[in-house]
């Protein structure tokens, strides 16, 4: 190995470790909330069982259906010994996001024919704070694991290999139903790489039309997906994924999604007050100091993101590109996001890791043949992403519910295996404490999966008071846990 190639091996490490600085929080989650719920749809008895996980009418009252990103991975987790299996998990999902950053890594390497602006850029994916709430949920591994099978299609394309990329848009369609605006992304992806090589709005329409067969592939595969899913559709969404049709919905969610892009804590949303306004003193009161740091980080980023667009669109052929790539970098996101941007109660910054990626690719192109100062800003850039990603994840670790929830889970898995409270009576019967209320275990144990789980009894009755409460005669026979123990 020549000292090149030793030095860059040794980056790649750097990025490794400045990943496990910023997330190692992650690596001890225990599971919690719908971890259970999935755990329980996960059992299998026999092959056919098994292969039920693929079929959309045994969802068993779930109304998404993903197979891949949820049935199988926790059905494998279920091989391992109940002690191990959250934290073997979590290696899993982390493995998957490191394939993320390596193929995006990949990608842009062709793309950008510079080794080092490659792997700056794909380690400001990997380490980038939207992905908080996919890296501490075990539930919500099927997010990085759609974004693995899109981000391989990518690839797959970039090397000619394109019957390929139909099995990765079926396998990320499998992992979460998101994935199915794959194909125009991938339109977006083409379009930038050919503005990018100074074809024409003609030579490109030409391609494509060259491609059309190519391209009703999806379309047929997309309509498939659909009305197979129309079909086998039961429940209705929960209040959580109501629509709002509106254009204030709309642009609002688009400001959030384009906060959280550049760089912000998830939970700074709770902090919004309606409109523009937003109580900074509350939040830097429960963030503490890492909220100076990050309000300090944030601008500064901006500040040296308008730099670098200033400096691009010196030349009248420059701000062209500027403004194209741009437009189609925000078509990307708006596709991209077209299945939440509507919902105003389910807003998370994971759904962003291919809008993050393909901004990415737009920066990449834009930056690649620039030296001197834009390429210093860039740097400059680079650092203060990766400094302000480390104390954003130090924010929601403190205030967000996916590092909360798995403390209490943890304790009661902990509590049900020393106390023996599995055969000691017929039910479990949760009342409210001091520090945690029923309702809050409840969440966090996702009601009667938790218990059942650490019981291995998909029988046990399970009550919580004020929410699922037992008759007079059935409180007799329950063993009655105060939610402080």
């Amino acid at each position: 190995m020549n000292k090149n190639r030793r030095l860059f091996f040794l980056a790649f490490l750097g990025v490794a470790a400045i990943f496990l600085l910023i997330y190692h929080g992650a690596l001890d989650n225990y599971f919690f909330q719908d971890d259970f719920y999935f755990l329980r749809l996960s059992r299998a008895e026999s092959f056919l069982d098994f292969l039920k996980f693929f079929s959309p009418w045994h969802q068993q009252g779930f109304p998404a259906y993903r197979p891949l990103g949820t049935q199988v991975y926790f059905f494998f987790g279920q091989l391992f010994p109940a002690f191990a299996s959250p934290y073997i998990m979590r290696g899993i999902l982390f493995l998957f996001h490191f394939l993320n950053f390596f193929l995006i890594f990949k990608i842009l390497k062709k793309l950008l024919k510079k080794d080092w602006l490659a792997l700056i850029l794909a380690a400001l994916y990997l380490n980038a704070p939207l992905h908080f709430l996919s890296l501490y949920y075990l539930a919500a591994f099927q997010q990085v694991l759609a974004a693995f099978f899109q981000l391989l299609g990518f690839y797959l394309y970039l090397k000619n290999k394109k019957n390929f990329v139909y099995l990765c848009y079926l396998g990320a369609l499998l992992a979460k139903e998101t994935a199915i605006f794959f194909p125009a992304l991938l339109l977006i992806f083409k379009t930038l790489v050919y503005f990018d090589k100074n074809k024409s709005f003609k030579n490109i329409k030409n391609e494509i039309v060259g491609e059309k067969r190519y391209w009703l592939g999806f379309v047929f595969l997309a309509f498939t997906y659909a009305l197979l899913r129309l079909l086998s559709f039961s429940q209705s969404p929960g209040e959580e994924y109501q629509l709002s049709l509106t254009p204030k919905t709309f642009f609002s969610s688009l400001r959030w999604y384009l906060i959280w892009l550049v760089g912000a804590p998830e939970t700074i949303i709770n902090y919004a007050q309606g409109g523009i306004n937003f109580s900074v003193a509350k939040f830097t009161n429960d963030a503490g100091i890492s909220a100076y740091f990050f309000g300090g980080l944030f601008l500064a980023e901006f500040i040296v993101l308008c730099l670098i667009l200033i400096n691009l669109g010196r030349k009248k052929k420059g701000r062209r590109q500027v403004a194209l790539f741009l437009l189609l970098g925000l078509a990307a996101m708006i596709i991209s996001l077209a299945s939440v941007i509507f919902m105003p109660y389910h807003r998370f910054a994971h759904y962003l890791d291919l809008v993050l990626f393909l901004f990415l690719v737009v920066f990449g192109l834009l930056v690649k043949r620039e030296k001197g100062l834009t390429l210093t800003l860039a740097f400059i850039f680079a650092l203060l992403f990766l400094a302000n990603a480390f104390f954003c994840v130090k924010i929601d670790e403190k205030l967000h519910w996916a590092p909360a929830r798995p403390k209490i889970a943890a304790k009661y898995q902990e509590f049900f295996k020393n106390e023996g409270a599995c055969g000691k009576r017929q039910g479990i019967y949760f009342i409210d404490a001091k520090f945690n209320s029923a309702k809050e275990v409840a969440i966090a144990l996702s009601f009667a999966d938790g218990p059942r789980y650490f019981c291995q009894n998909y029988d046990l009755p399970v009550f919580y008071q004020g929410l699922v409460e037992p008759n007079e005669k059935e409180k007799q026979q329950l063993l009655i846990i105060s939610s402080g123990n």
